[in-house]
């Protein structure tokens, strides 16, 4: 996976680079262009103004010498205005003057300097001539582009670099993925690996007694049955859980206090088989935009979660209340907290701990709590567990309310909490207190 995550950071600075690349190219492009666009307008407008108005001084704002003259037969005539000009040359002015003649209209060079000229006829013997020094500007434009060059390599490398350095970040959602794409098929063939032996071993069993009847070998296919049912738990857990994470859920608007209602009206029958006493407060009207059978087994996985590992005649608690904007969704257990290191990895795939809470029926594949989580996030909630110490274990959910919820909320800010299913113990009057370990009776 390392190698893999490593050949996808390359492949993507690559892809950036090469973007980063082109785009800084096409910008540093726009911007000699630019430059050199603008210098070649002026230029043009100054020449032009030279030709329209020979006897006035025409003066370049950026600062290039500029002058005019008239070639005729009898030589070379300069404006007074322009005297001073063509003297800067010194003993190179007359070759000048005589290269823009050749020249005509357009770009000529002369004694190291660059030059454009245009011309007009102004008999037929004589043409005026308007000359522009554009030595600055080609120095100028060297530069530029000297300096934009650097400025492109350097900004190649610092963004090559950045997006290598970014790449851990951006890619980190995928390695997260291959890891529990790993971890989920190693975790998969472990849970897979034991029932199909036992079957295997039950089947070698009945093998080695061709002649055998059913009734003597109904043990040996009850203990088969029980591990296909196993197995079938574990792929019905585990496309479940890719369902939550992966497929997208028709969300609707439904009442999740009928759903919690209707959940805890389930395990009713189970706490009490099991001598436990189930406590609830729920308030009446809470509703989110979700899937109900999705919700309907998160409630139920909480309960049953609670159910499994509530000490012996110990009690299990559901609070649903809700503020201006969430659902507040709280099960609670005594018997044994879950350490703090255990609470950050409940919601993993096939985690289990090493203490009492570890698998108690032996039939818990560790991905009831990850379809809980997938579920919750699947409708924009939170999900969070954590244990009080000498009380038990509070999970804790939130959930978006629906609008029509959310109004009714804030108009009715103070309605009571109502109880449910079965009236709470004295011991539990400060269950509607903001802090839900509060829902937890003391410690006996």
């Amino acid at each position: 996976m390392e190698a893999s995550l490593k050949k996808l950071r390359i492949r993507f600075t690559l892809s950036m680079g090469l973007l980063s690349g082109i785009l800084l190219f096409v910008l540093c492009g726009v911007l000699c262009v630019s430059i050199f666009a603008s210098s070649e307008l002026t230029s043009r407008a100054v020449l032009d103004a030279m030709i329209e108005h020979p006897t006035d001084e025409v003066v370049d704002e950026m600062g290039r010498p500029c002058f005019v003259f008239v070639a005729s037969p009898s030589g070379f005539t300069v404006p007074a205005a322009y005297t001073d000009r063509i003297n800067i040359y010194g003993d190179s002015a007359e070759d000048i003057l005589r290269a823009a003649v050749g020249t005509g209209n357009g770009k000529f060079a002369e004694g190291g300097f660059y030059f454009r000229v245009v011309s007009a006829d102004i008999t037929d013997n004589s043409t005026m001539y308007a000359v522009i020094d554009r030595t600055s500007d080609r120095q100028n434009l060297l530069t530029v582009a000297t300096l934009v060059v650097l400025i492109y390599v350097t900004a190649l490398i610092v963004a090559v670099l950045f997006f290598y350095l970014y790449s851990s970040y951006a890619l980190a959602p995928v390695g997260d993925s291959m890891k529990k794409q790993r971890d989920l098929i190693a975790n998969a063939s472990h849970e897979l690996k034991t029932p199909l032996t036992v079957i295997a071993t039950n089947l070698a069993v009945m093998k080695s007694e061709p002649k055998s009847t059913i009734e003597e070998n109904a043990k040996w296919m009850e203990a088969i049955e029980a591990q296909i049912k196993r197995m079938n738990g574990l792929i019905v857990n585990m496309l479940q859980l890719s369902k939550m994470e992966n497929a997208p859920l028709d969300l609707k608007d439904v009442d999740l206090s009928e759903i919690a209602e209707g959940a805890c009206l389930g395990f009713d029958a189970l706490c009490f088989e099991k001598g436990l006493r189930l406590v609830t407060k729920i308030a009446p009207g809470i509703r989110v935009m979700g899937d109900k059978d999705a919700l309907e087994r998160l409630v139920a996985s909480l309960l049953d979660n609670a159910t499994k590992y509530c000490g012996a005649d110990g009690k299990i608690g559901l609070r649903l209340t809700a503020d201006g904007k969430k659902a507040h969704l709280c099960v609670i257990n005594t018997g044994e907290a879950v350490s703090e290191e255990d609470a950050k990895h409940v919601f993993d795939r096939f985690y289990r701990s090493d203490g009492a809470r570890s698998n108690p029926d032996g039939n818990s594949f560790g991905l009831g709590l990850a379809i809980a989580r997938a579920t919750v996030l699947a409708h924009g909630g939170t999900i969070a567990c954590r244990g009080i110490q000498g009380k038990g274990t509070v999970f804790e959910v939130q959930l978006p309310l629906a609008k029509t919820s959310a109004r009714k909320t804030e108009q009715r800010s103070d309605t009571p909490v109502s109880d449910s299913v079965r009236d709470l113990p004295g011991e539990c009057d400060s269950y509607e207190a903001d802090n839900p370990s509060d829902m937890l009776p003391p410690a006996e």
